[in-house]
């Protein structure tokens, strides 16, 4: 006859102490992984907190009553330099944003077409005024401001050309700048053409110059303000009307909703009180060098 297994059948106070053990562990894996999280969250130096980071650039900003910007060298009639001084279009609402909001002093610092979103996202400057189209791709990594202004890229071609319309891109090479829209729409709006990238707008001009490319394309006004500025206008011309419409937007830092909400209200003011109109008739108004036609209307919220 074989004898009977013996279970021992523990008390509860060892089934507590059990079940504490294996769970201690896990809690802390928890706990090191929303520790982990937290200081990913941190984008701006000084080790702040997401909560905390909500107010830093508009705290800076005023604090320091100095707003850094980044703008786009060489780029008539948005922003370019005559001896030390900026002007252009971005540059007066760049300043009418600063007035705004009672800063004296605006430091701008050049950046380039693909160096606008980390010029904000490091730090380097609080926003760019840089003539950027607001995208969703873009939205990715920065916050925009309302629309201040609305584009839309065109061709640029010598007057001889005999391209008249993107219709006519078939096989064509066409030089854009380094991270622009521009490159990104025209793969889509002709896929037959050849598209060719330049590091700047200086860069774009001479490979039209030199034979490099059959056409360039870039903001209209952009085109305007290269034909403008030519050593012989007449020598080129811009192929047809816009391609596309792109809404222009001050670039910020992620997760600075108010700093973002000052800025648009600033913007806001200079609609309703007329000084957006007046910088746009003195750089696209008819009797401008850089004539365009404008059809834009800030989305102006009520108070």
């Amino acid at each position: 006859m074989s004898s009977l297994a013996t279970f021992v059948i523990p008390n509860m106070n060892q089934i507590q102490v059990t079940s504490m053990t294996m769970r201690f562990p896990l809690l802390l894996l928890v706990i090191f992984a929303l520790f982990l999280t937290a200081c990913g969250d941190v984008k701006r130096s000084g080790g702040s907190s997401p909560e905390m980071l909500q107010q830093n650039v508009l705290q800076e900003v005023t604090a320091r009553k100095v707003i850094r910007v980044g703008v786009m060298p060489n780029t008539q009639p948005f922003s370019y330099q005559v001896g030390s001084t900026w002007t252009g279009f971005d540059i007066e609402i760049a300043h009418g944003v600063a007035n705004h909001l009672g800063i004296d002093k605006v430091e701008f610092v050049p950046v380039s077409l693909d160096q606008r979103s980390d010029a904000v996202i490091n730090g380097t400057v609080d926003m760019v005024v840089a003539s950027m189209t607001i995208t969703r791709y873009r939205e990715r990594r920065v916050d925009f401001s309302i629309p201040y202004f609305q584009d839309g890229m065109a061709l640029l071609v010598k007057s001889s050309s005999p391209i008249n319309s993107y219709i006519d891109l078939d096989k064509k090479t066409i030089g854009s700048t380094k991270g622009s829209t521009s490159s990104f729409y025209m793969k889509q709006i002709n896929p037959d053409a050849v598209v060719k990238t330049y590091a700047d707008n200086a860069a774009l001009r001479s490979a039209l110059d030199a034979g490099e490319v059959d056409a360039i394309t870039s903001d209209y006004i952009t085109l305007v303000g290269m034909v403008a500025n030519a050593k012989d206008p007449a020598s080129l011309r811009i192929a047809g009307s816009r391609l596309t419409v792109e809404p222009f937007g001050i670039a910020v830092a992620p997760n600075q909703s108010a700093w973002r909400n000052a800025i648009n209200h600033a913007l806001i003011a200079l609609w309703e009180k007329q000084d957006w109109h007046a910088s746009a008739d003195t750089w696209f108004g008819p009797s401008s060098k850089y004539a365009s036609p404008i059809n834009f209307v800030m989305p102006v919220y009520p108070k």
